[in-house]
């Protein structure tokens, strides 16, 4: 014989086999209450005479509760051997031992959940009759024979519960088309709760698809008025959406969940050499383990990456292998934020676009923002889709595209990062791995062709620095002239101009890198410009803010914009980089007057660095510098060190770069000289042959000159 504990109607306490037990008076029914509400936690003693007495116990309280708990525990012993052990004394308090499954508000729980899951995973009549099954665990009001204050609370919570799984039901039933069927109790729910827009909205439908139009539109009327007169507001966007779409007599309206209503499927097609990204598709694929089914949010995932990272194709990818679980539609929408003489798209005309792929007329699509995106949703509520929204530019136009059902994935790509998107996965798309870079050449080009030349197809993957649109231009360029050798192209992209001006079909760096740099406000532009006239793979802030001549902190503040438009990484506090293929095109852009200011540019970057160096040399050495350098160049702040430490860890992570810094038509003595500062203090450090190979490099500039010894300071 099992416990039965109902409080989703009278609290009582009886047998599987429906045999109430009669508890005792309001008190004890007010104690078993208590103790089911909060089953298997011990309650305070204080605290249940609180409940019991409505916050003013009599002084004999305790002792009363003991002897309400004693009774209790007697009716309970007539359910079976351990009845009377059900109630425990603890320390400081009593608690019920309730096992799983013998609370009706735990079974109603459970029912909902199995439904609202079933409904997620396009399952209706299993949902269906889940949420029915649910909503039968209900005999009347919560707690319904408890007048005590707690168990008010506690009541308003459970109904408003049943009131959500009731809509829900009911709507259900109506997208499986028995609107007849539902009209009932959707009078009754929204007689009762008339200014939930949502039971309004549910009877309108059911009405206007059991062909009475006109009383659905006295529906809405009468809600309005009862929203205006109560609450001072109008309908929301969805409410008044559905009331333009009943007075078009718009035929979406009659969408059912059945198989000839499946959604639309306009994805590009997958690329079939697909290569590499094992480990970003497994995370973007991971929306597809067993869902918690507490989740109520969207699910969306976002990309973003420098131009021709393969972001699209990523996200294409992904949204074909998750077809299978999103059967309702495939839908692929770009927004234009890096179009050639294109706009990024406005969300409005974007909403418009979407709703004309689910089959929405277009002279049922309202005119508002606010309303083609509640109609959206709506739209969605029941469907499983998965939605491709390409190239966006802003989270301003992106959040009124997203959708408000959890049986829902959005993928978002982006050449910037969105802050402020809620997303379950977020990642930066890094150029390809070397092994992944060469295989996709081979599947491109074909075994034959690169089985001869393994080398040259490494150099080549490396001159493209592994970006993948860079690889699928030069594999189509060889693909589409089978006489060339591949180190034929390798020579060609050797020379003047290099892999920026090639093309392929519409394939271009030169188009991909030009939209991304017009998108920049003129700071960037500017500052972008003049470090791409900068050789070194890297730099911090200080090179840059001498680069533009700038002070640091706004230095700071644009390059942090340009790593947010992933135009350049950071590489660490205070450190950036920009990509090979990006400087070689900013390089190449360059204009006459463009590469003056580049040069001097250079000549600034080169002054800081020399300087800072100087200022390494004194944090070790106080008696002396390498060289007399005079006054730095004008808008040229060096970096100045507190400690040795400091000094040491800023020269470790620029030494690298340093050796690369560019030369300008009059900055070879320039360079030479940061050169032989690096070469003195290698040898003062110890570093011999380091030194001599800075040395000798600061030679092959300027022609042999001794090492330099120190020079006052």
């Amino acid at each position: 014989m099992i416990m039965q504990f109902r409080i989703l109607g009278p609290v009582e306490a009886g047998t599987d086999s429906g045999e109430p037990i009669a508890v005792g008076g309001p008190r004890v029914k007010t104690l078993l209450a208590a103790l089911v509400v909060h089953a298997n936690q011990t309650l305070r003693i204080d605290w249940l005479s609180d409940a019991i007495w409505d916050g003013q116990p009599p002084p004999t309280a305790a002792a009363t509760l003991h002897s309400y708990v004693c009774r209790l525990r007697s009716r309970l012993a007539g359910t079976g051997p351990d009845g009377a052990d059900r109630i425990r004394t603890d320390a400081d308090g009593y608690r019920l031992r309730v096992e799983p499954g013998e609370l009706d508000s735990d079974v109603f729980q459970d029912l909902m959940d199995r439904g609202r899951s079933a409904a997620g995973q396009g399952r209706h009549v299993e949902a269906c009759e889940q949420l029915k099954s649910a909503l039968k665990s209900w005999r009347g009001p919560a707690l319904a024979n408890i007048s005590a204050k707690f168990a008010e609370v506690f009541a308003v919570s459970l109904d408003e519960s049943r009131v959500a799984v009731m809509a829900e039901w009911l709507e259900l039933e109506l997208g499986l088309g028995r609107h007849q069927e539902v009209i009932p109790d959707l009078r009754m729910l929204t007689q009762r709760y008339p200014l939930r827009q949502r039971l309004v909205r549910l009877l309108m439908l059911a009405l206007y698809r059991s062909g009475q139009q006109a009383e659905a539109l006295h529906v809405f009327r009468a809600a309005r008025h009862a929203l205006v007169e109560e609450l001072g507001v109008e309908p929301g966007p969805a409410l008044q959406a559905l009331h333009q779409q009943i007075l078009n007599n718009d035929a979406v309206l009659d969408h059912r969940h059945s198989a000839d209503t499946a959604g639309r499927h306009n994805l590009p097609p997958d690329v079939d050499d697909f290569t590499g990204r094992t480990d970003e598709v497994h995370r973007l694929l991971e929306v597809i383990a067993p869902e918690d089914p507490g989740r109520t949010a969207l699910l969306v995932n976002a990309v973003n990456g420098m131009p021709g990272v393969g972001k699209t194709a990523l996200a294409v990818h992904v949204a074909h292998l998750l077809a299978d679980h999103y059967p309702d539609g495939q839908l692929f929408l770009d927004l234009h934020g890096h179009q050639p003489d294109q706009r990024p798209r406005d969300p409005a005309d974007a909403l418009g676009a979407l709703l004309l792929l689910l089959g929405v007329s277009e002279r049922s699509i309202p005119a508002t923002l606010e309303q083609r995106a509640a109609m959206w949703r709506t739209q969605l509520m029941h469907r499983r889709v998965v939605v491709v929204l390409d190239d966006a530019t802003s989270l301003a136009q992106v959040e009124p595209l997203l959708p408000g059902s959890r049986n829902c994935l959005v993928l978002v790509t982006s050449r910037g990062r969105l802050d402020g998107l809620r997303t379950r996965h977020t990642m930066t798309l890094e150029p390809m791995s070397e092994l992944d870079a060469g295989s996709l050449l081979g599947r491109m080009l074909g075994e034959s062709r690169t089985a001869g030349e393994p080398q040259n197809v490494k150099i080549l993957a490396d001159l493209c620095h592994r970006l993948p649109l860079a690889l699928r231009i030069v594999g189509a360029r060889l693909g589409n002239r089978p006489s060339w050798q591949i180190g034929d192209l390798i020579e060609r992209l050797r020379g003047p101009g290099g892999l920026s001006r090639l093309t392929a079909g519409n394939l271009s760096l030169d188009a991909t890198f030009a939209e991304s740099y017009r998108r920049l406000h003129s700071g960037q532009r500017r500052v972008i410009t003049l470090l791409g006239a900068h050789a070194a793979e890297s730099f911090d802030v200080g090179a840059a803010a001498a680069a533009a001549a700038l002070d640091s902190a706004e230095a700071e503040r644009v390059l942090e914009s340009l790593v947010d438009a992933n135009l350049l990484e950071a590489r660490g506090f205070g450190r950036y980089a920009m990509h090979a293929l990006l400087r070689d095109y900013l390089q190449a852009a360059s204009t006459a007057a463009g590469r003056e200011h580049a040069d001097e540019a250079v000549r600034r970057v080169a002054d800081y660095h020399l300087h800072t160096l100087r200022n390494v040399y004194r944090s070790f050495f106080p008696d002396g510098v390498p060289v007399n350098l005079g006054y730095p160049l004008p808008d040229v702040r060096p970096l100045d060190f507190g400690d040795r430490s400091a000094a040491l860890r800023w020269y470790q992570s620029a030494a690298e770069d340093l050796h690369g810094i560019g030369v300008t038509s009059d900055g070879r003595p320039r360079q030479a000289g940061l050169l032989r500062a690096m070469s003195v203090l290698c040898a003062r450090l110890g570093r011999r042959d380091d030194a001599v190979r800075l040395q000798h490099r600061a030679e092959a500039l300027t022609g042999p000159t001794p090492l330099p010894a120190t020079a006052a300071a």
